[in-house]
């Protein structure tokens, strides 16, 4: 049978028999440190397993409960499954047993038992009032109606019972999703001699195999995975949902740190922004740009909050907010986190990551405000299309896809082309898929359509408008490929006509009115009676009496056509003449034979001025070839 593996983590106030419960429970000793064995108390997290009926395999974070060591505790409830909430029957509920629930809140942690320790020191009328004071405490939490379990780690009162309900409760959850990308928080750094560098933590999604390619966050660094122990067994994969330890081959302890995260390449981003939904806790509000620990997964960071909706967030209520980093951290949407105030150290307030890589918003910003609502509770298709949208004209990228959404590049490619189904543009040429949304494509088309429209009203003359002419009416920053594409989505929709160099309305034909057939007309007998002395342009236009840019357009169709040929700038000839010298060339000189411009003045009458070009002109059309300075008959 496949086992099923969940974490649970203890919650309590200190001395209350969280460690002692656990020991007894699965026979390790959670106080892996020597000063946490000699005082008697949990100062880091510890860690312990144990397999119950069913197949489900459960890993249990005993968390510290003292007051100093609430980050510790922080740290380890980060990623839990279901809570084992831990209260003395004889203390009942202390400060941290109502900081612990608290955070457990925060967290979202809606599934739990409670045991009551120590029941052996106190008669069963206490126990049963200690067990009345709980239920009050979780009345109208998610925890409201969790089992509630007397025990006693001395005489093992109640383990059986304990185990039983854990049993229940796990086993009607669902596995983790062990097809999606990696993501371990790292909650512990040691080296081990003959190994190397060894990193711990609870592996939340997908799966680690020896060998892989993982990526460390926030630094961005490249590290192999060497080996791998899952609750102190080696194995080839370990899989969401188990406590791991992951020896990665040829990193330095100094190069990684506890907070830090072990990812698939490319899966996250690390950021210094993080729009969230803010909660703040019924004795406790915040102002505008307050400075606060932000905590998530076994990371503390300190952070401004920059509330978007108002100025400040009153006790027991929500606002959305921008966390402001002073250090640049990776997480992704949906993930659950904790605030406490810089001084004193108190939890206030929690809440849940929306936009995880988000850039800095102005407090008051009424699009971002309606953004982040649509975003909460949104579908991966909805959050795909939300940030397509957002990201206008440049499309949204599968890489800044997969780091805003923490999913696959499968379930992308499955969204973009549903998204695609529903009017959106998917674009995979040769690069990375481009998602545009659909107002987008169609605000871009029209108005490719109307700079095409606005070319043939300005210059009916001309047979279209380059690309790079089209370009020029969009945004600079609208990548090639979507132009590409779009420009064929209108050729082939029939929208538009000819290619890339000429772009046009479909019913576009060049019609010349009654004073352009006039001009026409004058231009071709100008340069045919120029013969080969023909007229500059300047002197044309003064000739036919009209402006330069009446005239220009006229003999840029002509050119166009090839009834004039510019060979300069400011030198145009007939084409008929031009062909009729090609001819006479031909004519005169036998394959082979050479000439030089004297020859070739001497018979055509031409100035120097005017003899080179045309020369150069014979090279082109390879009637002749350059030797030096004359010219060979081909």
């Amino acid at each position: 049978m496949d086992k099923n593996y969940h974490i649970v983590g203890t919650a309590g106030h200190i001395d209350h028999g969280k460690s002692a419960l656990i020991r007894t429970l699965t026979g390790i000793d959670p106080d892996r440190l020597q000063e946490e064995q000699e005082r008697g108390i949990t100062i880091d997290i510890g860690f312990a397993h144990l397999e119950l009926d069913g197949g489900t395999r459960v890993g249990f974070i005993d968390v510290p409960g003292h007051e100093r060591f609430i980050k510790n505790m922080l740290a380890g409830i980060g990623g839990i499954d279901s809570v084992l909430l831990v209260v003395a029957a004889d203390e009942s509920i202390m400060p941290q047993t109502r900081e612990h629930l608290a955070i457990c809140e925060l967290l979202n942690i809606n599934s739990g038992i409670v045991a009551i320790t120590k029941c052996d020191l106190v008669d069963d009328e206490i126990a049963e009032l200690v067990e009345l004071e709980v239920r009050d405490l979780l009345a109208g939490s998610e925890l409201a109606n969790v089992p509630i379990v007397r025990t006693s780690a001395e005489t093992r009162d109640g383990l059986g019972e304990l185990k039983d309900q854990l049993a229940e409760i796990l086993g009607s959850f669902s596995p983790r999703p062990q097809d999606g990308l990696g993501r371990m928080p790292i909650d512990r750094v040691f080296t081990v001699h003959g190994f190397g560098t060894v990193v711990t933590g609870t592996l939340l999604s997908g799966r680690i195999n020896t060998g892989d390619k993982l990526e460390l966050l926030p630094r961005g660094t490249a590290v192999t995975v060497r080996g791998l122990q899952v609750y102190g067994e080696t194995v080839e994969s370990a899989v969401a949902g188990q406590r791991t330890a992951v020896n990665l081959q040829g990193l330095d302890t100094n190069a990684v740190e506890r907070g830090d995260l072990l990812v698939t390449p490319n899966a996250l981003s690390a950021t210094y922004m993080i729009d969230a939904r803010l909660h703040m806790l019924s004795d406790h509000s915040l102002k505008q740009l307050q400075r606060v620990r932000f905590h998530h997964g076994a990371t503390e960071i300190l952070c401004r909050v920059a509330i978007l909706e108002s100025e400040e967030i009153g006790a027991g209520s929500s606002e959305l907010v921008q966390l402001r980093l002073e250090t640049p951290y990776a997480c992704a949407p949906g993930d659950q986190f904790v605030v406490r105030r810089y001084s004193p150290m108190l939890t206030i307030g929690g809440g849940t990551v929306l936009d995880n890589l988000p850039s800095k918003h102005r407090p008051g910003d009424l699009k971002t405000i309606e953004l982040l609502k649509r975003l909460e509770g949104g579908t991966l298709k909805d959050r795909v299309a939300l940030l397509t949208a957002a990201s206008g004209s440049r499309g949204a990228e599968e890489v800044s896809n997969q780091h805003r959404t923490f999913s696959s590049t499968t379930h992308l490619r499955s969204v973009a082309n549903s998204l695609a189904d529903a009017g959106c543009l998917a674009i995979a040429q040769e690069t990375p898929l481009i998602v545009l949304d659909s107002e987008v494509v169609n605000t871009l088309e029209e108005t490719i359509v109307e700079a095409v429209r606005k070319h043939h009203a300005e210059h009916p003359l001309m047979p279209g408008l380059s690309k790079s002419a089209v370009a020029a009416t969009l945004p600079r920053h609208l990548p090639e490929a979507i132009l590409d594409v779009l420009l064929d989505r209108l050729v082939t929709a029939q929208r538009l006509g000819g290619g890339s160099n000429a772009l046009a309305m479909p019913e576009h034909n060049v019609t010349l009115s009654e004073p352009q057939e006039r001009i026409q007309a004058t231009l071709l007998a100008t340069y045919e009676e120029g013969g080969w002395s023909p007229p500059s342009i300047d002197n044309t236009w003064k000739q036919l009496r009209v402006t330069q840019a009446d005239g220009e357009e006229v003999l840029q169709l002509l050119l166009r056509q090839g009834e004039l040929v510019r060979l300069r700038e400011d030198l145009i000839f007939s084409a008929a003449r031009l062909d009729a010298l090609v001819h006479e060339v031909r004519t005169r000189y036998a394959p082979g034979v050479v000439f030089g411009v004297a020859d070739f003045k001497s018979w055509t009458g031409l100035s120097r001025k005017h003899a080179i070009p045309l020369l150069e002109y014979l090279d082109q059309r390879r009637v002749t070839r350059r030797q030096g300075d004359q010219r060979m008959r081909i």
